[in-house]
């Protein structure tokens, strides 16, 4: 059997798509072929998208308060970028990883912005996408009632957690697996 090989955990390079999409088949397929040995990865990969769908109401909700009228665009392919650990996720829950359809310059507005705003739902978006809050949209969001903010935070670190330990899952078993070849 062929050895798995993967890149050691660093931020991807943007600026070679050819070797995102060939880093994104061997993670694609370490999932397909091997759907047993990591199923556990891919269980808490769906339990973190179900905590993000479960935040995502709550932070659309000032986001669209906030960055409607924003002048500093912070949808940048720089703020944008998949990392690794994306990766592994985007792949762990079997959905189809967004590649760019080009090589991509860090100051352009992020591939995936629209006019109506980001076009992939949340629990697909890169974690620094994601949870980047920049001061106005923070100050906005603590407006809510205390208890909403309490339960939003305590679900995001929730998610955070849940987050690591399917990553540390996915490493461990990949490590196994490794031994086994």
């Amino acid at each position: 059997m062929e050895k798995i090989t993967l890149i050691n955990k660093v931020e991807l390079l943007w600026d070679n798509i050819d070797e995102l999409r060939k880093l994104v088949e061997r993670i694609d397929s370490i999932f397909k072929n091997f759907p047993e040995v990591f199923k556990e990865t891919m269980l808490l990969a769906t339990q973190v998208k179900e905590l993000i769908i479960k935040i995502d109401p709550f932070v659309d909700i000032y986001s669209k308060k906030v960055c409607a009228t924003c002048s500093n665009i912070c949808c940048l392919n720089k703020n944008s970028r998949y990392e690794y650990d994306d990766l592994i996720y985007v792949l762990a829950l079997r959905e189809k990883f967004p590649l760019p359809p080009r090589n991509l310059k860090e100051k352009q507005p992020c591939y995936l912005l629209t006019k109506k705003g980001c076009k992939i739902p949340r629990y697909l978006r890169p974690l620094r996408c994601n949870w980047y809050f920049c001061k106005d949209l923070l100050e906005e969001m603590q407006t809510a009632h205390a208890r909403v903010f309490r339960e939003f935070s305590n679900t995001f670190n929730k998610m955070l957690y849940l987050r690591q330990q399917m990553l540390n899952s996915f490493f461990q078993l990949l490590s196994n697996l490794k031994s086994d070849i």
